[in-house]
């Protein structure tokens, strides 16, 4: 049994350190707010910049970036599965964030699917992510 528990923390450590980022993120942070509206619906921003987008509606909100693949990224939060497989849409409950960090240059096009009492009960909002080198 021991064994057993001893190779099972192992395997965790292992899967843990492999979700890292492989280069360190700039510590700037950019907010996207789920409002009304998301705000801003463009950015632009700098690889390695974490890029946040928080729910501040009452009814949650999904995210949506067709084609987002791991080797895009340098850190997650919130989009990726239990196995560590890079996932296209986010749930984003009220109140709360996911996040993403690009490690290369990269024009990002998604949509914000929220919640709404309009007729069809669901509002599109675009947004872009332009990712620029970083500073010299």
């Amino acid at each position: 049994m021991r064994g057993m528990l001893t190779a099972m923390a192992g395997i965790v450590l292992a899967t843990g350190c492999s979700s890292l980022p492989e280069m360190t993120r700039t510590a700037v942070i950019h907010e996207i707010k789920l409002e009304d509206h998301l705000i801003p619906a463009d950015l632009t921003v700098r690889v390695g910049d974490e890029v946040r987008w928080v729910n501040h509606r009452t009814l949650p909100a999904r995210v949506e970036i067709p084609g987002l693949q791991k080797d895009m990224l340098s850190c997650e939060r919130e989009f990726s599965n239990a196995f560590g497989s890079t996932l296209e849409v986010t749930e984003l409950a009220p109140s709360k964030s996911a996040s993403l960090c690009f490690k290369k240059e990269i024009t990002i096009r998604y949509n914000a699917r929220m919640g709404s009492a309009l007729p069809g009960g669901m509002q599109i909002e675009p947004g872009t992510i332009r990712v620029v080198g970083p500073t010299q």
